[in-house]
């Protein structure tokens, strides 16, 4: 009777085939879910630094125009997309092109009694994921102020 019971317990402790099964598809949802979530991080966060640099970019146009650089003066200065990798996947447009970031005083103003002068610089992020091609992202637009002050006492270019 002992040897009985000892080999009805030993078949109870093991584990049926549904339940094998069971237990299989459920950590297979679970590492389908883990790589879906991964790779759309990544992509999440190379959509973010495709965005940082064209806000970057647009704010060093933005400074050097506050210093009171021409936006002639700024296009010569700034580095060209045409030229550099992590600009063309970030920008979309060329510099070439002439659709590429753009610079444009837009007009004067008075703030609290100061006359000041002001520009927009506007970009848009590429989205693709594909280095040959571009697909037109969000369009993002800064703006920015300088006292009138400057170009008044700026010596005219040569």
């Amino acid at each position: 009777m002992k040897l009985a019971h000892a080999i009805h317990h030993r078949l109870k402790a093991g584990l049926t085939l549904l339940e094998v099964l069971a237990a299989g598809t459920i950590i297979a949802i679970g590492a389908t879910a883990a790589a879906s979530l991964a790779s759309t991080s990544m992509l999440q966060e190379e959509l973010a630094f495709r965005v940082a640099t064209t806000r970057n970019y647009q704010e060093n146009m933005l400074r050097l125009w506050q210093l009171g650089l021409s936006p002639a003066q700024i296009l010569s200065l700034m580095p060209d997309q045409d030229q550099n990798q992590q600009l063309q996947l970030s920008l979309y447009g060329t510099t070439a092109g002439g659709d590429g970031p753009l610079l444009q005083e837009t007009a004067l103003e008075v703030l609290n009694g100061v006359t000041v002068e002001t520009a927009s610089c506007q970009a848009i992020v590429n989205i693709s994921q594909d280095p040959g091609t571009e697909i037109l992202g969000a369009d993002l637009t800064l703006r920015a102020c300088r006292p009138r002050l400057i170009t008044t006492l700026r010596t005219p270019a040569p």
